[in-house]
Formats: structure tokens, C-alpha cells, sequence
């Protein structure tokens, strides 16, 4: 199903870790940005199996784990690769403009509520 979204500025490549993950708030979207071998990722930030911030995981490859049961998610597919997780996590479309970050976030995470 495609979904409307907004391309948004998160942040800079310098903002990230070389090799990590950083946790944003956009609207109501917990979001994560990783930079694993000069690639970026955008992700939904929490765990799919207890809500757990996947940007304070480990980073390896193409492929978080999540801090605290260790389940693992591809960051290309979303896909939940190892247990206990079995739901995937949402990926998100990235843009690199320069050294700015965007990422295309479904509008519905932008939305304010009374709008």
C-alpha cells in the first residue's frame, strides 16, 4: 500500500556516528538513522517485539540488533531476521542533499492532531 509522504531534513551526516545509529523524534515517529559503510538507513526507532530503542542497538552491516533480546533487522527490508522479533520494522526512503539528511516520512506521523 503506498502511503503519502513528505521528504523531511533530519539531521546532518555528521550528526551520525561513522558506524551507528541516532534516535529522532519527527511528529509522531520514533525514527532512527544509521550509517553503516557510508550508506544511510532510515527505520522505525523501536524494536518490533518490546519497543526497545534499535538506535542504541549494535550495528553490523546491513543489520541492527536490538539491545535488549538481541533480535536482528535487516535495515534494507524492514524484515525481522532472528527471534524473538517476528513482526518487522518499517524502513524509510533517505536522501543525502550535501552533508543534509532527508528522509521521506509518511504524513500521517506529521499530521497534528485538531488538523
Amino acid at each position: 500500500m503506498n502511503q503519502e509522504t513528505q521528504l523531511v531534513k533530519i539531521c546532518s551526516v555528521s550528526d551520525l556516528p561513522r558506524n551507528g545509529g541516532k534516535g529522532f523524534q519527527v511528529g509522531s515517529l520514533e525514527l532512527a538513522i544509521f550509517q553503516s559503510d557510508g550508506k544511510l538507513y532510515a527505520t522505525d526507532d523501536l524494536c518490533s517485539h518490546e519497543d526497545e530503542y534499535l538506535s542504541d542497538g549494535w550495528l553490523e552491516g546491513n543489520c541492527i540488533e536490538c539491545p535488549r533480546h538481541g533480535a536482528r533487522f535487516s535495515l534494507d527490508t524492514g524484515e525481522a531476521l532472528s527471534l524473538p522479533a517476528t513482526e518487522p520494522i518499517q524502513v524509510f526512503g533517505v536522501e543525502r542533499k550535501g552533508d543534509d539528511i532527508y528522509v521521506a516520512i509518511p504524513v500521517k506521523y506529521l499530521q497534528t492532531e485538531g488538523a
